[in-house]
């Protein structure tokens, strides 16, 4: 995909992982279909699969090998799958996903962090206060949804 439809790059995420917080109370709270989390983690690796699966079939490439590129794509997966079952946990326990998914979305802040921190992805000249009132207004917004 080009990266000039990049509206449609952020566009497809934002409703795949808005709809996600749903299906997935839905799946392991006991008001729901309630099953067990290690089930449900189950099932969507396997979904996980299948997505990744077909686009390798229409998108083949070569698998690197390199243990460093091997080791950083599991940390990868291992970090969220980490996340992912924590947000189960959280859902089977029976807390609202109203007041949840503003919580774990503030995680927006730990990735531009570690962006500014790790990668150097400095903002540009002039925006560095924007994304420090953004980054408060995050927070102050999650808080309040949630409250």
């Amino acid at each position: 995909m080009q990266a000039d439809n990049w509206l449609i790059l952020v566009l497809i995420p934002i409703l795949a992982w808005g709809s996600y917080g749903v299906i997935a109370k839905v799946l392991v709270n006991k008001d729901y279909l309630g099953i067990p989390t290690q089930t449900a983690g189950v099932l969507l690796i396997v979904g996980v699969m299948l997505v990744f699966g077909i686009y390798f079939l229409l998108q083949p490439q070569q698998i690197p090998l390199n243990p460093i590129v091997i080791g950083i794509g599991l940390l990868a997966g291992i970090v969220w799958a980490v996340g992912q079952l924590f947000m189960f946990l959280a859902f089977e326990s029976g807390l609202e996903l109203s007041r949840l998914a503003p919580l774990y979305n503030t995680n927006t802040l730990i990735a531009v962090l570690l962006g500014i921190i790790l990668l150097k992805e400095l903002p540009a000249e002039g925006q560095t206060l924007k994304v420090v009132i953004g980054a408060v207004l995050i927070v102050i917004g999650a808080f309040l949804v949630s409250g």
